[in-house]
C-alpha cells in the first residue's frame, strides 16, 4: 500500500480501501476503514498521492507527541555498557497530497491499524501523557505487520557506573525519522545519565538511494517517510525526551 500514486487509482488492504476518482471537473477521495469512512473533494490537477508510515501520535486526535514502549520483560544493562536491541512500535498510516517533484505536500488523512492506549509517565500532579505500547525486546530484527508495527533499533548506553533496570521508554515524536520498502524501520537512543535519568533521541539517517548499515533486509529500495510532526512549524521543539521519572 505504501508508495506514491497518480490519480485515479484505487487500493485496499488489510481491510483499508483508499481511492481517488474524477467526479465531474473536480477529484474526490474516498477511504474506509471499518466503519469509519472519509471523503474530501479536491479541486485542481497536477497533484500526486503519497502514502507512508508516519508517526504513531495522530489517531484519535493529535493528544500528546509522546511514546511510551514498555518492555514485556525488564532489561539489567552494566554501568558504562553500550548494547543494541530491537523493539516493535505502532505506526499509523499517512495520505498527502503533493505537487509533482513532492513540492506544497499537505497531509490529507491519516489512519491507524494499531490499538489506541494512553498512559501517563511520572507523577500524576506534573506527568506526562503518553500513547503506550508494549513489546518484547529482540536480538535481531523481528519482522511485524508493516501496515500496523515497525522496528526499532535502539542503542542503549549505560553512562554510569551502577547497573541499570531498564523497563520501558519514552521517546518525542519531534525527533521521529521513519523509513520504509517491505517493512517500517526506525534506529535511535537511549542514554543512561544516572539510577533515575535517561535521555532518548532518534539517529537521522542520512541516504542516497539506501538506507546505510541497516540490519534489516531489501533496504536498497527503502525510502525516507514523510511525517506529519516535521510538517509542523512550531519554531524550536524538543528533540530528545528526558526521562527523569526513572525507566
Amino acid at each position: 500500500m505504501y508508495g506514491y500514486y497518480d490519480p485515479p487509482f484505487s487500493v485496499e488492504q488489510e481491510g483499508i480501501a483508499i481511492s481517488v476518482e474524477k467526479v465531474g471537473e473536480q477529484w474526490v477521495y474516498r477511504r474506509t476503514l471499518g466503519t469509519d469512512s472519509v471523503e474530501k473533494i479536491i479541486l485542481g490537477g497536477g497533484k500526486r498521492f503519497i502514502i507512508n508510515p508516519v508517526e504513531p501520535l495522530n489517531t484519535p486526535k493529535e493528544i500528546t507527541p509522546n511514546l511510551l514502549i514498555e518492555f514485556e520483560k525488564t532489561l539489567l544493562l552494566s554501568g558504562g555498557a553500550k548494547r543494541k536491541i530491537f523493539l516493535k512500535f505502532p505506526i499509523e498510516i499517512g495520505v498527502f497530497i503533493a505537487d509533482k517533484g513532492d513540492k506544497n505536500l499537505q497531509l490529507l488523512d491519516v489512519l491507524s491499524l494499531a490499538r489506541q492506549k494512553f498512559t501517563l509517565y511520572g507523577e500524576v500532579s506534573n506527568g506526562v501523557i503518553c500513547k503506550h505500547w508494549k513489546s518484547q525486546i529482540y536480538s535481531i530484527s523481528p519482522s511485524p505487520n508493516p501496515l500496523q508495527e515497525g522496528v526499532m533499533e535502539l542503542t542503549l548506553r549505560n553512562a554510569s557506573s551502577d547497573w541499570a533496570s531498564i523497563s520501558k521508554a519514552v521517546f518525542s515524536a519531534y525527533g521521529m525519522k521513519l523509513y520504509y520498502a517491505g517493512d517500517v524501520f526506525m534506529r535511535a537512543r537511549m542514554d543512561i545519565l544516572n539510577r533515575n535519568t535517561a535521555e532518548t533521541g532518534f539517529e537521522v539517517q542520512h541516504i542516497s538511494g539506501e538506507l546505510k548499515s541497516s540490519p534489516l533486509k531489501d533496504f536498497k529500495a527503502r525510502k525516507e517517510a514523510f511525517g506529519v510532526y516535521s510538517l509542523q512549524k512550531l519554531g524550536l521543539v524538543p528533540l530528545k525526551f528526558y526521562m527523569g521519572w526513572g525507566f
